[in-house]
Order: structure tokens, then sequence, then C-alpha cells
């Protein structure tokens, strides 16, 4: 079975998102810096269905620790 694949920019997997908020990831800063999830401006080109990846981290973040820390990603703006 494939990983799931979150940030289609930087082709970063749900699994690596999870074990970084796991691991104390509260932002999507925070998640940029862990996983190199966010650091390009064409998640939106590059994903299948034309979103970003931006709101499924926050859900997970979110899900995780109850709320979310820090400004948005550089490539959701």
């Amino acid at each position: 079975m494939s990983e799931q694949i979150i940030c289609y920019c930087r082709n970063v997997s749900r699994e690596t998102i999870e074990k970084a908020i796991k691991d104390g990831a509260k932002s999507l800063d925070d998640i940029r810096w862990s996983t190199e999830a966010c650091k390009e401006n064409n998640c939106k080109d590059k994903h299948p269905e034309g979103i970003s990846c931006e709101h499924e981290v926050k859900k997970m973040i979110i899900a995780h620790h109850g709320e979310i820390q820090g400004p948005k990603c550089s490539c959701c703006g």
C-alpha cells in the first residue's frame, strides 16, 4: 500500500507529517521545518484536486493538539 501524499509540492506523506506532530510540531512553521512540507508556492498546481496542503495539515495538528499555533505556511499564503 502506498503512502498518502499530503504536500504535493515536496511529496510529503501523511505518515511523515503525523510523526512530526507526535514529535511536538504545533504549527505550520514547525511542520515546514521538520518535514519540508509547504516550502514551495505551488501545492495547488501540483495537487490532483487543485487544493493546497494547508487545510489538511491544520486539521491534523488540531486533531492531535486541539489547536494550532503560528502563521500560515508559505505555499498557501
